[in-house]
């Protein structure tokens, strides 16, 4: 544990003492807890020296600092026998936002710079997809895109929530759509955000190199505070964004689920063609469904964006019944937080004039 998480602790004892409760432990299964013990748990000379709930405290703690009023926001709710994470903020309706599949993702990442936007109109909910930030990952079950699909849609009914706007990004794109068809009663608005795979296929070499994970592909390095932050300027436009406090919260997200998210892309995304797969819907690429929405769709994309094609974001606006798309300039990749303000007032204008 390093000095800055063992000194806000000691600083805050009766504060987080107060917030364990050791019963969660004896919600995870077998396989479960040996992932934790293997590859999450504190060890100290080959020994296990904490318990789950001292685990995602630690990590909670390291993300947000000395800002105890911050962790204690935070929320978890059990969903299928997983400690699930979201943040929430905000009252009104209910705006769920997923974000995308890269190691070091999470709702708090993807969407932590919107909230004192969007909540002052919404419920705000971004939960943590299985198998990443602090809700942990069960095994091989939970690899594949419809399968993490199914678990945000237990989560959903977990969460008694109906006739929500739904936002994603990037592979989080994917996950929307799929709870769209799935259970369009539920989806009342729909938000793609800069997602190359919810809107086009993988393409084929050597283009689609880039998108697969594997020895032709790239993996996840090991996180060095270094590359995290060599990472985040990469993507993001504006790199006054690019804070001590970002990097630290990116470092020690990506400490957390970096093996089990490699492990999962190698199983899904080995090849161009097993990536596609992983990106399927009743056996074609999710797009080639996307005629059937009736729900409106918001579609947010930026200019200087790589990852998801600007011509192909036209491409699957056209083919929609209902829709809006929106073009950012100033932004890469993660357009929610390279303009944070400019994004949300796009989608609150949106929302308002659908209510």
């Amino acid at each position: 544990m390093s000095f800055y998480v063992s000194r806000n602790y000691s600083q805050n004892t009766a504060f987080i003492e107060s917030l364990f409760d050791y019963e969660r432990d004896f919600l995870i299964d077998y396989f479960g807890f040996k992932t934790l013990e293997r590859a999450y748990l504190m060890k100290i000379n080959g020994v296990v020296v904490e318990r789950p709930q001292h685990m995602w405290m630690r990590v909670a703690i390291g993300i947000h600092g000395n800002n105890m009023e911050k962790v204690w926001e935070d929320k978890f709710i059990e969903v299928d026998g997983v400690r699930t994470h979201y943040i929430e903020a905000g009252k009104g309706e209910p705006l769920v936002l997923i974000h995308g599949g890269g190691a070091g993702s999470c709702g708090e990442s993807g969407y932590g710079d919107t909230m004192p936007y969007l909540s002052k109109h919404f419920r705000v909910i971004a939960p943590d997809v299985i198998g990443f930030g602090l809700t942990p990952g069960r095994g091989p079950q939970d690899y594949h895109g419809y399968a993490q699909g199914d678990f945000l849609i237990k989560f959903l009914e977990t969460m008694k929530l109906e006739n929500i706007s739904l936002g994603g990004h990037s592979h989080g794109g994917f996950l929307v759509s799929y709870i769209a068809h799935e259970r369009p009663k539920l989806v009342k608005n729909l938000i793609m955000i800069n997602s190359l795979n919810g809107t086009t296929p993988i393409p084929p070499e050597p283009e689609g190199l880039q998108y697969i994970y594997g020895p032709k592909g790239h993996l996840y390095p090991i996180p060095t505070m270094e590359n995290t932050r060599n990472n985040l300027l990469k993507g993001t436009f504006n790199k006054h964004l690019v804070t001590d406090e970002k990097v630290k919260r990116t470092y020690e997200t990506l400490k957390l689920n970096r093996e089990y998210a490699t492990e999962r892309k190698i199983a899904t995304s080995s090849t161009i063609e097993q990536a596609n797969n992983n990106l399927s819907y009743n056996g074609k690429h999710i797009s080639e469904s996307c005629h059937k929405f009736n729900m409106p769709v918001l579609m947010t994309w930026s200019r200087e964006n790589k990852g998801a094609d600007l011509n192909d974001a036209v491409k699957y606006f056209e083919r929609l019944k209902d829709a809006e798309l929106h073009i950012l300039v100033d932004a890469k990749h993660s357009i929610q937080r390279d303009q944070s303000k400019r994004w949300s007032e796009v989608v609150t204008e949106f929302l308002k004039a659908r209510e």
